[in-house]
């Protein structure tokens, strides 16, 4: 098992397919929790909290599970303050706010009024929105899934095109994030500022999971938030100072360097 510290506050672990079996588990019995790997976990609870010397009078440990194609699996393991806790509800508010905009009862009219293929588009439009807006939120806690309820957190996107949104608190973090992941397929880019805020949002042409994985972890590293396909990003086109209107992550790379 590799375990990597990426900052004071997360830490990454990864278990071959052949390590598990080895001592009498499978990738799927990680994934799903099973019975069988309590002492699993809790000697990987024990490597982690000494790692983030974590607290667990005060602090929160929290974990996303993935399985990768090769059969593997990669952990995120997250300690969370008092101050991340109250981050973290925050965007979960913010976001059950936004489903609440989506599903009022007049959009819900709208949808009925349609006919034939209208109404179906209007309908899965709603539907895939309020899902996006649920699975949204990749902040610096990952998963926000307690180590005792975990689920499989493995993203799939719908289509291979997927536009992710980054929140910095200066220039030199995007910097360093265009840096980063110059090298992905990414097919347009843009930077704004909204308030003290700088905003990165660039889309992703690729199914594949290590790419989208890629993008993920840096996103975890570098920003203080990530969305994908989330209606915050047509807001910040919107009313956003439009900084970089074209090519960001190439040039933004280029001031890294």
């Amino acid at each position: 098992m590799i375990i990597v510290k990426m900052n004071d506050t997360t830490v990454e672990c990864n278990i071959a397919a052949s390590e598990l079996h080895e001592i009498g588990l499978t990738p799927e019995a990680v994934i799903s929790g099973a019975e069988n790997t309590t002492s699993f976990f809790a000697q990987l609870n024990k490597e982690v909290g000494a790692q983030l010397d974590y607290d667990p009078e005060t602090e929160v440990m929290m974990m996303s599970k993935n399985m990768m194609m090769d059969g593997s699996v990669r952990i995120f393991a997250v300690k969370m303050t008092n101050e991340d806790i109250q981050k973290a509800t925050d965007r979960i508010r913010g976001a059950a706010e936004t489903i609440l905009k989506t599903l009022t009862q007049e959009k819900v009219q709208e949808i009925k009024d349609k006919t034939g293929r209208d109404k179906g588009i209007a309908l899965n439009e709603v539907i895939t929105n309020v899902t996006d807006t649920i699975n949204r939120i990749y902040g610096r806690s990952l998963d926000d899934t307690p180590v005792h309820d975990q689920n499989n957190a493995s993203y799939q996107p719908l289509t291979e095109y997927a536009k992710y949104m980054m929140e910095f608190a200066g220039m030199d973090e995007a910097k360093r994030f265009a840096k980063v992941i110059q090298r992905l397929p990414i097919v347009d880019s843009h930077l704004y500022k909204y308030e003290d805020r700088y905003y990165l949002i660039a889309g992703l042409m690729s199914a594949e999971e290590s790419i989208i994985y890629d993008m993920r972890r840096a996103g975890v590293e570098y920003s203080e938030m990530m969305t994908i396909n989330s209606p915050e990003a047509m807001f910040i086109e919107e009313h956003g100072d439009a900084l970089i209107k074209e090519d960001a992550i190439v040039h933004l790379a280029d001031l890294a360097r």
